[in-house]
């Protein structure tokens, strides 16, 4: 049986090397994207990442159990 982390670092390796190939025919300007996108892109993923961070801070605020009190 194959183990769940084996199929996750499968996926993550192939998605990487996909990722790289990309990356380079973009670079060299092989595909035709908007290149303000290498800024808007990152600064996307940045502002989702604080929002997901800050969003599971509430989370866990809102649904700890209180302290019993002294």
């Amino acid at each position: 049986m194959v183990r769940l982390a084996r199929i996750v670092g499968l996926a993550a390796m192939i998605c990487s090397a996909a990722f790289a190939v990309f990356y380079v025919l973009w670079f060299f300007g092989l595909t035709p994207l908007d290149p303000q996108l290498a800024v808007k892109i990152p600064v996307l993923v940045i502002v989702l990442g604080l929002c997901f961070i800050a969003g599971w801070l509430g989370y866990v605020m809102a649904s700890s159990p209180q302290r019993p009190s002294a």
